[in-house]
């Protein structure tokens, strides 16, 4: 049997399959390379393990496209765990933007963007990414992602700059006020988690102009740092992550504008990576 291994910084697909059948389909936490440690990582593959009842001895390959492992020294890491988990299995450890590459463009030449609870881009020349765009991370970039996008609407919460009917509602929705976002923003580990939960919440209010015009800001400020660093209009682009998909239509208006070619938008690569 083979493992197929999907991770973002939120979730990770794991499937087990060999040929065209596929055996198990199990979705447990994320995995970031540059942030999860060796033992975290090892606690989430031994869960995949023990709940799906695999036999580590009979796994003859594993693929694993994972956030963070663009860098090599991350990449050795989530890929010495494996090994010691799976002492028979030929272990390939990629990119969560390879992922994106092999799922969305097969041998197409194309750019390809991750919009999910971060962000990545690349240009893909149908076998080998050949140029991409330097990652800042939540903290400084990541523009057009989950964490962003959350960002944008919390600051401008805490401005007074949001409806009256959506603050509230924000508020009920997650038990929060003013003070008690500050606190998880400045006083809390990893606020960035706050930040990504907040685009679930703006789904909710997807007709209300200020809404919508957060968003459209979001994808045009993603753009906007693509520019310097590609011919934007050589190729069409390909899309994969939450972001990306449940707020495509807003991501076509904003492309449109920006006389950019979309040609494929999918949630998630796990199951276009199978066979």
């Amino acid at each position: 049997m083979n493992i197929l291994i999907e991770s973002g910084a939120t979730k990770s697909t794991c499937i087990g399959f060999k040929g065209t059948c596929t055996f198990f389909i199990y979705k447990t936490i994320g995995i970031n390379a540059t942030y999860s440690s060796k033992e975290a990582i090892k606690e989430i593959i031994e869960e995949v393990i023990a709940i799906n009842k695999i036999k580590v001895d009979e796994i003859e390959n594993i693929r694993y496209y994972g956030a963070g492992c663009f860098i090599t020294e991350q990449a050795e890491k989530v890929k010495e765990v494996l090994c010691n988990l799976f002492p028979k299995a030929n272990i390939i450890v990629l990119s969560d933007l390879y992922g994106a590459c092999h799922a969305l463009c097969k041998q197409k030449k194309g750019f390809v963007g991750i919009l999910g609870t971060g962000a990545a881009s690349c240009f893909y020349d149908g076998e080998h990414i050949v140029n991409q765009v330097p990652s800042l991370g939540w903290l400084l970039g990541d523009e057009g992602s989950g964490i962003y996008l959350g960002k944008q609407f919390v600051s401008k919460y805490l401005l007074n700059k949001i409806d009256t009917e959506i603050a509230q509602d924000f508020e009920n929705r997650f038990t929060v006020n003013k003070p008690i976002v500050y606190k998880k923003i400045y006083r809390t580990p990893n606020p960035q988690t706050f930040f990504a939960s907040v685009p679930v919440f703006l789904q909710t209010h997807l007709n209300k102009e200020q809404i919508k015009t957060i968003i459209e800001k979001s994808f045009q400020d993603f753009f906007n740092h693509q520019i310097d660093y590609y011919s934007m209009f050589s190729h069409p682009w390909f899309f994969c992550g939450s972001i990306a998909y449940y707020f495509q239509e807003i991501l076509f208006e904003v492309a449109k504008k920006n006389n950019i070619k979309i040609e494929r938008v999918i949630q998630e690569c796990a199951q276009d990576l199978l066979f």
